[in-house]
């Protein structure tokens, strides 16, 4: 085989898929269980690393061989990986993977041999998302840094369940957020084969898109995330994934399997989600921070009110703003006690989230953790370290989506570092206003080594290129907060936004006589365009209870569908208080005063969702007549209901607890124990609640913003209205005071369409608009005939006609009639596109 052929087929043998097995005490027993549920035509090679002593003789290769199906082979030196074939690494070894094949080293800095960290590491950067890792029975936390990397380029980690294993520490030292199926040890052999033979999705197949879109609106209804902005080649990849696990076979197949059965939608999130981070990443780039952006941000803060906000946005597991809070401590010194410090960090995943509060790290997790840092704000507990409580209380943790929460005001650094590379460019501009609207004048944004400011991006100036540090301009920061409310919805609606122009256009040009009335289309487009990317549910109905228009949030708060005319809103939202809302409504129509239910409960037993909703109801009214309105705001209060429930549950058992304490020293201890873990979950609730205030500090103040705008809008219209009503009034007084008798014909049959008061008397008070003027002359011409013809002539041929004198019937005040001689000037009227659509008829009264 020539050379050129070698190199063709190590690159074949690159593009084949790769599983890896990590273990340690315990695993001969789990790996023989393992291998013996591998079929003979498994598609890929399995690489075993276990934890073995170097001083005695192993013979685990011989006791896979028993049970497997596929062949075994000891690794003794660089082979190349073949399909179907089970590796195992002999004792006092380390082993790597590279360009598709495997090979033994020598010691790497004390680890454990074989290291699984190593064989993971090494696999995820040749095969990324290629690779399945798998963490078995053992004692210790080997592996657990190596999963992480694994999970960054888009592998699979699956682990044994804790509870099943014989030694649980190396599963359980996993970040739980990283762990893509937990299995016991008889399963997960199936579960691998499924994987790699299951289906795949082509993006170019027909209705993919489609059934895409379909599967991510139920993600969003029931799990209140929306994925719709992520690159799609990711999300087919996790979906595909998850098609395998549950036996579906096409894409229809799992969006259908969805709906029945919804406990899916929590693993499919999970599989979307990559929530992997780690102390100090890029220690340089933190070195940066430390050494010129932070110095610079506590200088301004002591002059102004020694207060630091800092936003740690797409926090995962915690890591980075744990990092930040060290600096701060490092950098203040002993000034710490006199500054007020808050770092926000937020997530999607409300387990990373739960996972970073907890604090509590494996021993490999802190490599890049410096010696002193690891001494000052980490206690050693068992199977790892956790977190000082002092330094945790200065993170306040909170589940976040950027593509819909509120931003945190006043902020000072903003840190979001590999979260918009998952980003289509559309969300990446919208998350990147949001931060702009955040930081306060000259804050500072740090991206990840892979991410950047779109040149589209005007509010930041790069700081450091290398480090992707940057600085919003101060001269920015004005127009940012008039219209951070409204970028991300303008991008959505750009061509109703150009219509609505040029429809404001009109009005001011007076190209419109009359301003038309407000249509329920009208409504909701204007509707979309403003309120939908609001985080607050609103929606407005009449007194009839007819429900007009309202925007996304409410409708998926309430559950209603699409909207529909004529669609009743008492009866359209299932498990809503009738009565109680009813009532509610009627009073704000009655007593003109706006009325909150704080807390209404859309009952699960008569088709509700079972969340807690605050409704407030105020009046408004559009000008123009139009009959009253109620403008009603939905906000979703299950969380702080259930808060308060929970903390009155707690406060009826310290009660309790209480009045027990003095009946033995046994007791006392335990109450003790059950306080202070009520404590704990009042200091999460306490957090959650901070972060919720801030969020919805930061609406209002949005809301402020959008209703100036309104107010401007409004004055717009306001004055070219009243400039429209001073040129009709000026013109009726023209006309009024014109020496001619004026008769306006409108259309081919010459309807009469106006006419001024000098022809009031020759009309002899009848009522004569919309009738033909055929019928009408006869009331005052002796030649009716010769003015309806002359008349129909200038309509059809678009020319001017003057009669000759035309004897007519006038009646003064008191009845009596005479003949005047009228000559009748007769022109055409025509529309903006010159079409004639009329004709107007002059009189000049020649005398009797």
């Amino acid at each position: 085989m020539s050379s050129e052929q070698e190199t063709i087929q190590e690159k074949e043998t690159v593009l084949n898929e790769v599983v890896v097995v990590g273990s340690s005490a315990g695993s001969v027993e789990a790996l023989s269980i393992l291998v013996s549920n591998l079929p003979a035509d498994f598609p890929a090679p399995i690489v075993l690393a276990q934890h073995l002593d170097p001083t005695r003789p192993s013979h685990l290769a011989a006791i896979l061989q028993r049970r497997a199906a596929l062949p075994v082979e000891i690794v003794t030196e660089k082979s190349k990986l073949e399909r179907g074939k089970i590796y195992v690494v002999p004792s006092n070894h380390h082993v790597v993977l590279s360009d598709g094949f495997v090979s033994l080293e020598e010691d790497h800095k004390g680890r454990p041999r074989p290291s699984v960290d190593l064989l993971l590491s090494t696999a995820a950067a040749t095969y990324g998302d290629r690779l399945i890792a798998v963490i078995l029975t053992g004692s210790g936390s080997d592996g657990a840094a190596g999963a992480v990397e694994v999970k960054n380029a888009g592998g699979v980690i699956i682990v044994q369940n804790p509870q099943t294993a014989r030694y649980p520490s190396m599963p359980m030292a996993l970040p739980p957020t990283i762990v893509d199926f937990e299995a016991n040890i008889e399963q997960i052999g199936t579960l691998i084969y499924q994987l790699l033979t299951g289906e795949t999705i082509s993006p170019s197949i027909d209705d993919t898109e489609r059934l895409l879109n379909n599967i991510l609106e139920q993600v969003g209804r029931q799990a209140s995330i929306d994925f719709r902005l992520y690159k799609i080649s990711t999300l087919l990849r996790r979906v595909s994934r998850r098609m395998t696990i549950t036996h579906t076979h096409s894409m229809q197949d799992y969006a259908l399997y969805l709906e029945t059965h919804p406990e899916e939608i929590g693993e499919l999130v999970q599989a979307f989600l990559i929530n992997v981070t780690q102390f100090f990443r890029d220690p340089e780039a933190f070195n940066f921070l430390k050494t010129e952006v932070l110095p610079k941000i506590i200088a301004r803060a002591r002059q102004r009110d020694r207060v630091l906000r800092l936003w740690s946005a797409g926090c995962a597991t915690g890591e980075e703003p744990y990092s930040l809070a060290m600096l701060l401590v490092d950098l203040l010194g002993s000034e710490l006690p006199e500054w007020s410090i808050k770092i926000f960090a937020t997530d999607l995943d409300d387990a990373a989230i739960t996972f970073a509060r907890r604090g509590f790290y494996t021993e490999n997790f802190l490599k890049n953790v410096p010696v002193q840092y690891q001494e000052q704000f980490f206690e050693r507990v068992e199977f790892g370290f956790r977190v000082t409580k002092a330094l945790r209380q200065m993170v306040i943790f909170g589940q976040q989506d950027l593509s819909r929460s509120a931003p945190f005001p006043r902020i000072d650094l903003v840190m979001c570092r590999n979260v918009l590379i998952y980003f289509t460019p559309e969300l990446q501009d919208y998350v990147l206003n949001q931060f702009a609207f955040s930081l306060s004048d000259v804050g500072y944004l740090f991206l990840g080594k892979a991410e950047t400011v779109r040149p589209a991006q005007p509010y930041f100036d790069i700081v450091n290129k290398q480090w992707k540090v940057y600085i919003c301009s101060s001269n920015t920061v004005p127009a940012i907060r008039r219209q951070a409310t409204m970028s991300f919805a303008n991008s959505r609606a750009a061509n109703g936004t150009a219509r609505l122009n040029r429809a404001i256009s009109r009005v001011n040009n007076n190209e419109e006589a009359l301003t038309p009335p407000v249509e329920l289309n009208q409504l909701r487009r204007v509707n979309e365009l403003l309120l939908r990317y609001l985080p607050v549910g609103l929606l407005m109905i009449d007194r009839n209870y007819r429900l007009l228009t309202s925007n996304g949030v409410a409708r998926r708060l309430l559950g209603l569908r699409e909207m529909a005319n004529e669609q009743d809103f008492l009866h359209s939202v299932r498990g809503i208080p009738y009565p109680q809302v009813r009532a509610a409504i009627d009073s704000v129509f009655r007593e003109r005063a706006i009325v909150t239910l704080p807390e209404i409960e859309l009952d699960p037993a008569q088709g509700g969702n079972g969340r807690f909703v605050s409704l407030s109801i105020s009046l408004m009214q559009i000008e123009g007549g139009v009959a009253d309105l109620a403008a009603i705001s939905v906000s979703d209060v299950t969380e702080q209901v259930e808060t308060r429930r929970q903390l009155e549950i707690v406060q009826t058992e310290q009660t309790k607890l209480m009045g027990e304490l003095n009946q033995s020293n046994r007791r006392l201890n335990d109450l003790n124990k059950e306080l202070t873990d009520a404590n704990e979950e009042l200091q999460v609730s306490n957090e959650e609640l901070e972060t919720n205030n801030e969020e919805l500090q930061a609406t209002n103040e949005e809301l402020q913003a959008t209703n100036d705008e309104l107010r401007a809008r409004t004055s717009d219209l306001q004055e070219a209205a009243n400039l429209m009503e001073s040129e009709r009034v000026r013109l009726a007084e023209m006309v009024g005071s014109s020496p001619f008798h004026i008769l306006l014909l409108r259309g081919p049959d010459l309807l009469i369409e106006a006419y001024n008061p000098r022809y009031i008397f020759m009309l002899q008070a009848r009522t004569v608009i919309g009738l033909p003027i055929a019928q009408v002359t006869e009331l005052f011409l002796e030649a009716t005939t010769m003015m309806v013809d002359l008349a129909r002539d200038v309509y059809y041929k678009d020319i001017t006609q003057t009669s000759t004198p035309v004897p007519a019937r006038l009646s003064d005040e008191t009845g009596e009639t005479t003949i005047h001689n009228f000559v009748y000037t007769i022109v055409p009227s025509h529309d903006a596109r010159g079409k004639v659509m009329g004709v107007v008829v002059y009189g000049s009264d020649q005398g009797d």
